[in-house]
């Protein structure tokens, strides 16, 4: 995901436990049942949610009414028992809400079913059920190339297809640097503002002065916002969605390298993140591979560019120096299962802080020892490239060191500062914003 000032880049993962036993989602056959469903259905309730609602007549009392869901594609089954009211004639409801590591996005794919229990020992297990989510606020067109669908609801077509094409070329080019191929379908959600995508990705919103100009909730869905380099937003956060093809594992990837690779990902570099980056090399207060790594150093406004711009120059510099050959073998090292340190021994003969200092020297900078910490020198680096309330950066997906989701969310993006002049009746006021992409 791309943020500026407050952007948080993400390749996000919706997970939800299951609640008590194993989750059967598909029953094996029909069975016979005096129970009887009359309606069965899920209501809308955007953008906290879904409603969950059934009605059937039984010949006693319910004993236990539960609803089986699976929220694809990244979803693991649940269960959760319904209010019911009724004896004979029963009605049952259960509201699934975004929060607390759920988000249920325009696009979700939510397969269910129902088990009855009565007070009689009748049982009833209903067929499974597809319900997909919309954001009901727009009627969406689409636009297909490939397996790639792009929903907008504004603008022209031309530029929807501009859209569309960037995702399709992003595709194959960072499918071929990473040796992998996307063939399930990946949906593009283009909104004309930040502001009216919010309650699609984050309900209730992030916070006072966060902007999402981009994300990647799911592992096949981008959310993009046409405010701020609508194609380079566009590129970064499908280049996640492949990231996440080709590094899915037992430990996946450093934020870092993930929204390294989307950075360099994109066609041209985002003006706040070079400038940073510039003059962090001038005061030798680039960022170490510990700080990079640390969720910090990637939402916090004070390193936020130079986090960016950093990442994407050292997956730059590997690609450069060392082939596409070996960086795909890297990715695919990490997705066998391998510690960092590990991984890039093997591939490349030194360790991550043998990484950092070939990449230091290849900008001119002196070699860190294993020891030092330089996170002032960062900071400060930050601070005299002058760029942390003035640039403008496109949105790219989350990340996991930027994850919003917490347990079963993963969220993939890029944050940088924004500096808007907004001009009001007779009055003027310089702001600076955070926007996570």
């Amino acid at each position: 995901m791309h943020t500026a000032p407050g952007r948080a880049l993400c390749l996000l993962t919706v997970m939800l436990a299951a609640l008590a036993g194993a989750v059967r989602l598909s029953p094996a056959h029909a069975q016979t049942s005096p129970i009887v469903v009359t309606s069965d259905q899920v209501e809308n309730d955007f953008p906290s949610g879904v409603t969950f609602k059934l009605a059937f007549t039984a010949p006693s009392a319910p004993k236990e009414v539960r609803v089986l869901y699976t929220l694809a594609p990244d979803g693991t089954g649940a269960t959760a028992v319904a209010n019911c009211t009724g004896s004979s004639t029963v009605t049952c409801s259960y509201s699934l809400t975004s929060g607390a590591g759920i988000v249920i996005i325009p696009g979700a794919n939510i397969t269910y079913h129902w088990d009855i229990t009565d007070e009689g020992g009748d049982h009833l297990t209903t067929a499974d059920k597809l319900y997909v989510h919309e954001d009901t606020r727009f009627n969406f067109k689409t636009l297909t190339s490939g397996n790639v669908t792009l929903y907008y609801h504004a603008g022209s077509q031309s530029n929807a297809r501009s859209v569309l094409d960037a995702a399709v070329q992003t595709l194959q080019s960072v499918g071929t640097l990473e040796q992998t191929r996307v063939t399930f379908p990946v949906k593009v959600f283009l909104y004309a503002t930040a502001a009216e995508m919010q309650p699609a990705i984050a309900p209730g919103g992030l916070g006072r002065g966060v902007t999402v100009l981009g994300e990647v909730v799911y592992s096949d869905t981008a959310m993009v916002s046409a405010d701020v380099d609508t194609l380079e937003i566009t590129r970064h956060e499908v280049a996640h969605i492949v990231t996440g093809q080709a590094t899915k594992g037992p430990y996946g990837i450093a934020s870092w390298l993930n929204e390294g690779i989307s950075v360099a990902s994109q066609k041209q570099p985002l003006a706040a993140d070079t400038d940073a980056l510039a003059a962090a090399i001038r005061s030798n207060g680039v960022l170490s591979i510990p700080e990079l790594s640390s969720s910090a150093s990637g939402s916090s406004a004070d390193t936020v560019d130079l986090f960016y711009g950093e990442a994407g120059a050292i997956v730059k510099h590997l690609i450069d120096a060392h082939g596409v050959g070996k960086f795909a073998q890297l990715l695919a090292t990490f997705k066998g299962g391998s510690t960092p340190d590990d991984a890039f021994r093997k591939v490349y003969g030194f360790d991550e802080l043998g990484m950092e200092n070939e990449w230091r020297q290849s900008v001119g900078l002196p070699p860190r020892a294993a020891a030092a910490t330089p996170a002032a020198a960062a900071t400060a680096g930050v601070a005299e490239a002058g760029s942390t309330a003035q640039a403008t950066v496109p949105a790219t997906a989350g990340s996991a060191s930027s994850s919003s989701g917490g347990t079963g969310a993963l969220t993939i993006g890029i944050m940088a500062a924004l500096g808007l002049m907004v001009v009001g009746a007779g009055s003027g006021a310089y702001v600076t914003l955070r926007r996570r992409m």
